[in-house]
């Protein structure tokens, strides 16, 4: 066993011993950092290699797993499920559904039992059940994944440089279409709707900003309670879980909240508070709320190219008051190194999809620079995930 193994271990040892360890978040992310690291350090280096191409099949097995319905079977009952009740209960044939679970089980998905050919859950287990969790596998699949099988003959042909046209990219290359990918989702209901609901649910266990970020002291502090004023307009908020959640936070809070989104988005929204005002618009088009306190975007910037994002920022900025107003970007701020991967995959994700990324703080402020904003801070929660960029006009 090589020194480096030896001291991660010891490393983890030290770190379990820390009298907050169960409660502190950094100290746990350090933790499982230095865990995948030992992984890599006890595993053959062949053997690492080769895994790394059983992965997307992997992932094909969850997604086949959820069309079957094969967590939720397990994750409600109290006792092993045996292959022959879940192939019963899903329709699907008792040798697919054990070839699915091998994986799976090997990944903590499922536990394997003592019983042969039985599985209990496992917080995972659990985790996939939640429609969220569900909607972004099918929609990472179908549509990222799938356009992820062309990649090497699409870089082949194009150079092998990032695509940046939303209509030219891996997408259109895959599924053999001129349609930009929201475009052609929006053409299939089904499609549109999963989107939604991944969206509700993709921080995964990340609290919302407005949990941690000081919305008090950067918002309202200075803003002004008149009559008539919007504190905050949420675009392309889908069905409004942002604002929601905002306005749970602070319901007594003076000044307008307003959820703007494309109509059939809009049309689609089945809970949202009353007070919040729906309003139907296109970011490709002129900001009709003129002199917010803040204009916010979650997920929408990282959907684009630098050329796209100008675009849509072109409009905000116009609306803005110079002074009072802000934007609020809630996205992945991607370090330089060491760039977890949760974050890297959003990212080869966005690309595949839209022809888009992820950012880092400098490819951040270099975009907003050239649309006449200028970073005020980067905030990064503790236990990392989104972050807020928090911008004004120059």
């Amino acid at each position: 066993m090589s020194s480096e193994v030896v001291n991660l271990i010891d490393d983890l040892v030290s770190l379990s011993k820390e009298p907050s360890f169960a409660s502190d978040e950094k100290a746990k992310a350090r933790a499982l950092h230095l865990s995948k690291q030992l992984i890599w350090g006890l595993q053959k280096p062949e053997d690492a290699a080769m895994e790394l191409c059983f992965h997307p099949i992997f992932a094909a097995a969850a997604r086949v797993a959820i069309d079957l319905k094969l967590f939720h079977f397990i994750a409600r009952s109290s006792e092993p499920v045996s292959a022959t009740d879940l192939a019963t209960a899903s329709g699907g044939s008792e040798a697919l559904i054990v070839r699915l679970l091998r994986p799976l089980s090997g990944l903590g998905f499922v536990q394997e039992a003592a019983c042969k050919y039985h599985w209990n859950a496992t917080p995972i287990t659990k985790a996939m059940c939640a429609p969220p969790i569900e909607a972004a596998h099918i929609h990472c699949w179908d549509q990222g994944t799938t356009s992820a099988t062309k990649i090497s003959p699409f870089f082949k042909e194009t150079g092998y440089r990032p695509p940046e046209d939303p209509r030219k990219g891996l997408f259109q290359y895959a599924f053999q279409t001129d349609k930009e990918a929201f475009e052609l989702w929006h053409m299939t209901p089904d499609v549109m709707n999963n989107f939604n609901v991944c969206m509700t649910g993709i921080r995964g266990s990340r609290p919302s900003w407005v949990e941690w970020w000081p919305v008090e002291a950067q918002v309202f502090q200075g803003a002004v309670e008149a009559d008539g004023n919007v504190l905050l307009v949420d675009i392309a908020g889908g069905r409004g879980h942002d604002v929601q959640a905002f306005k749970n936070k602070f319901p007594n809070q003076k000044g307008r909240l307003v959820l703007e989104d494309l109509p059939v988005v809009i049309d689609d929204i089945k809970e949202l508070d009353e007070a919040i005002e729906r309003v139907k618009y296109d970011f490709f088009t002129p900001q009709p709320i003129v002199g917010a306190r803040v204009y916010f975007f979650h997920f929408i910037m990282h959907d684009w190219s630098d050329e796209v994002c100008l675009k849509i920022l072109a409009h905000t900025t116009a609306a803005m008051t110079k002074g009072y107003s802000k934007l609020l970007l809630n996205e992945f701020i991607l370090p330089d190194r060491g760039c977890p991967l949760f974050l890297s995959g959003f990212d080869l994700q966005m690309m595949a999809m839209h022809a888009a990324q992820e950012r880092t703080e400098s490819q951040w402020e270099a975009l907003l620079s050239k649309a006449s904003l200028k970073v005020r801070k980067f905030w990064v929660p503790e236990n990392g995930g989104e972050g807020i960029i928090e911008a004004e006009l120059i």
